[in-house]
């Protein structure tokens, strides 16, 4: 068994790491791979780097004519992709050279199958930290897409999967993001699976705008406003969330029926002072639900469930 892998690299502005993630690429110890590279419109090297690799890999790269944005760059790239396996690519990592090989020998009859990540610096030094201590998240292999409802764990970077899962993938969801929308549907078909090895060496950027940002004064009205609009918006995303899963090709009766359940619950938000129903059913299910995360399942149904008539008045729970 030697499939071919697809290797799906966007690219913007990437020449200041570029070089380090393709020279892992052409270092792999799985040879049957090609790398499809799709630049969205960068102004610098990256385009002049990629053509430098057309000896070195088997590489076809395309140049958007407009630029595409990350997400639907990635979505297009998809489109062209001739492998049984897809593997996407970020354009700043640097990968362990068995990376493809241990994947393709893993997946076995999973749709889709990940690894854990460690994390280094601009200069590409170890942080000593892996991605799943950095997120405090729980790496899983999962049959169900419930599991994902909450919280992700699979990246974009880490992952491998089958081809045939791409019918179920497009359009990409704007309020989900695109890898663990690819992870809901992969854990819906025939699952997904961790493999306990840092496989890519993922890049910290140390340029962070969020800190150089002042804070504005505000009222305390207005911040309590803020508290309220926010606390709709979080309920309004599970919602639309719940909306998606139920959508799903194929999902289960049994998934289908706990997430119309949860949606009843939920849409009582904005009518409740503090859904018990609500709390005691995120607890019953806690291990489906809470399943990646390491945070206290009470504290999480807790918070769900309180609703807007108390948040209103208590905006600080």
């Amino acid at each position: 068994m030697n499939p071919l892998v697809s290797i799906c690299l966007a690219t913007y502005n990437g020449e200041k790491y570029l070089k380090e993630q393709l020279d892992s690429i052409v270092k792999q110890t799985y040879k049957n791979i090609e790398l499809i590279a799709q630049d969205d419109c960068s102004n610098d090297a990256t385009l002049e780097i990629l053509e430098s690799y057309k000896e070195k890999l088997n590489i076809t790269i395309y140049s958007n004519e407009k630029n595409l944005g990350y997400l639907k760059n990635f979505e297009s790239l998809l489109h062209k992709t001739n492998g049984e396996l897809i593997a996407l690519c970020d354009q700043d990592d640097i990968w362990e050279h068995n990376k493809i090989e241990l994947l393709v020998h893993h997946i076995k009859d999973a749709t889709l199958i990940y690894s854990n990540s460690l994390l280094i610096d601009a200069d590409g030094n170890s942080l000593e930290k892996t991605l799943s201590q950095k997120l405090k998240n729980n790496f899983i292999s999962s049959s169900t897409p419930l599991d994902f409802l909450y919280d992700n764990c699979v990246s974009a970077h880490a992952m491998l999967f089958k081809k045939e899962l791409l019918h179920a993938l497009f359009p990409f969801p704007q309020h989900i993001y695109f890898d663990a929308w690819i992870a809901i549907n992969a854990a819906n078909t025939d699952g997904v699976i961790y493999l306990e090895e840092e496989l890519v060496h993922y890049r910290q950027h140390s340029t962070n705008t969020l800190g150089n940002v002042k804070k504005s004064k505000t009222s305390n009205l207005s911040k309590i406003a803020k508290k309220v609009q926010k606390k709709e918006d979080g309920i309004n995303y599970i919602l639309q969330k719940i909306h998606d899963l139920q959508k799903l090709q194929s999902i289960s009766q049994k998934d289908l029926q706990l997430l119309q359940k949860l949606q009843t619950l939920y849409e009582r938000f904005y009518s409740s002072y503090f859904n018990k129903e609500l709390f005691r059913f995120l607890l019953q299910h806690k291990n489906l639900f809470f399943n990646i995360t390491k945070k206290d399942p009470f504290k999480i149904a807790l918070k769900h469930a309180i609703g807007k008539k108390l948040y209103k008045v208590a905006p600080f729970l």
